[in-house]
């Protein structure tokens, strides 16, 4: 079993944890020669269904534009970026994708709820470590 990094799926969204996944995977990237794949899962609510076309056309258009900017940074630095947006439950979809996409590591940022917040709204990146058949790294 070979413990090489390779491949680095980072979730992002335009919340300031995420932004420090980002780092964190640019700096294994340099580290290792990695190449990094963002991606963002959009979450349409079912209360949202009159709306749901123009709603999931603005997350997208967000989406789109903050990971064309995650991009442009890593070419930059030299690191080659790729990004996927994808619709539905955030930490099953990314646990899913990093499969199928054979990834080495998961980078996911956390909110820090923790306690009773943890247990009402759920935490993605807890989710994700435990679906996950890959590595997760948590980026506080």
């Amino acid at each position: 079993m070979s413990i090489e990094t390779k491949h680095i799926l980072v979730a992002l969204d335009d919340t300031g944890e995420p932004k420090k996944g980002m780092e964190k995977a640019i700096y294994l990237a340099k580290l290792s020669g990695a190449k990094i794949t963002g991606v963002n899962v959009m979450v349409v609510a079912p209360t949202l269904v009159s709306t749901v076309t123009n709603y999931r056309d603005y997350l997208s258009k967000k989406a789109q534009e903050m990971l064309g900017s995650v991009k442009e940074s890593c070419e930059k630095q030299g690191i080659q970026f790729a990004f996927k947006i994808l619709d539905g439950s955030p930490a099953s979809k990314i646990a899913k994708f990093a499969e199928e996409e054979k990834v080495d590591l998961v980078i996911v940022g956390s909110r820090g709820l923790g306690g009773i917040s943890e247990a009402i709204l759920g935490s993605v990146a807890n989710s994700i470590v435990h679906k996950s058949k890959v590595s997760v790294l948590v980026v506080k």
